[in-house]
């Protein structure tokens, strides 16, 4: 019986050779959001989302090894306001994540672009066994802003550093009461028992509650649930996480699966910009908190980006 492995980017041009370099060796293994689509190739499909950690871990319940690249090309939401950095960030955390809690033998990470060792410090943070490519499969890290998707869903990512001493739950915290303060009589934010909604206005437009059983000591996440800007349906996977890199004071907030209610083209030239910006000002928001912090312990340092 082969060994069992899930193959990361299956169906871009890097992972249809990988497939065809493992197969005789391997029961291969993959993971799309549209699985009956990618079904050409001998491989067992799964579906799931390689920027979702549950998805990630149900993937692995069947597979022995993980072989991890990622392909910045290939579809994934509608739009993504994030850099090449970040998406590979959040989707190697879930990968090393994942394989730790499924008790994976080990990770193939393939090298080849500028963010291997963030990529390689991420994997080890795990207790996974990682092995490294010696040869790199060079690619560039570009994403396409706008992509091919069946809904017009938004991903958004942004990172910051968050000051050492606070606790993942209390930025996300700090989140809301600061926006609720920074917008002044413009928006405010009403919280109760780990909800929070959001008003702009006097109109409600969002509503966001936890949820305990994604969230952990480095990961907190909060599903969209309601509100005017929020398309909700049965099958919404709308949410937001702060996630610390394990072992780093890294934070990442991400936006995920969102579905607007606005018009497309109205929401790209109102609603994601002034997102994008929110995010911009509360990254100087945490810098400032971090500096704050290390000056009240006698640290003397310019405050820079």
């Amino acid at each position: 019986m082969k060994p069992r492995l899930l193959l990361t980017g299956a169906t871009g041009y890097i992972g249809k050779h990988l497939y065809d370099y493992l197969k005789d060796d391997f029961e291969i293994y993959a993971m799309s959001k549209y699985p009956s689509e990618d079904s050409a190739q001998d491989i067992h499909w799964i579906t799931g989302d390689m920027f979702s950690l549950n998805d990630c871990i149900d993937a692995m319940q069947h597979v022995d090894f993980g072989v991890y690249f990622l392909d910045p090309t290939k579809r994934s939401n509608k739009l993504n306001d994030a850099t090449f950095q970040d998406i590979n960030a959040i989707s190697a955390d879930n990968f090393a994540r994942a394989a730790e809690a499924t008790n994976l033998k080990a990770i193939i990470y393939v090298t080849g672009t500028t963010d291997d060792e963030e990529t390689i410090n991420i994997m080890k943070s795990y207790k996974t066994p990682v092995q490294i490519t010696t040869t790199p499969v060079k690619r560039k890290g570009i994403v396409a802003q706008t992509q091919n998707s069946k809904t017009n869903d938004v991903r958004s990512i942004q990172r910051t550093l968050m000051p050492t001493s606070w606790t993942v739950e209390r930025v996300s915290q700090h989140y809301f009461a600061w926006l609720s303060d920074m917008a002044f009589d413009f928006v405010e934010v009403k919280s109760h028992a780990g909800r929070y909604d959001i008003y702009a206005m006097k109109k409600h437009i969002l509503s966001l509650e936890k949820d305990d059983d994604k969230s952990d000591e480095n990961r907190i996440v909060y599903n969209i649930i309601g509100g005017v800007l929020h398309h909700a349906h049965q099958e919404s996977r709308a949410r937001m996480e702060f996630r610390r890199l394990k072992n780093t004071d890294t934070l990442i907030i991400a936006l995920h699966d969102y579905e607007p209610t606005l018009p497309w083209l109205v929401y790209m030239l109102t609603q994601a910009p002034i997102h994008h910006l929110t995010m911009k000002i509360f990254d100087v928001e945490m810098r400032i908190e971090r500096f704050q912090e290390e000056k009240e312990k006698g640290i003397e340092r310019k405050y820079t980006k």
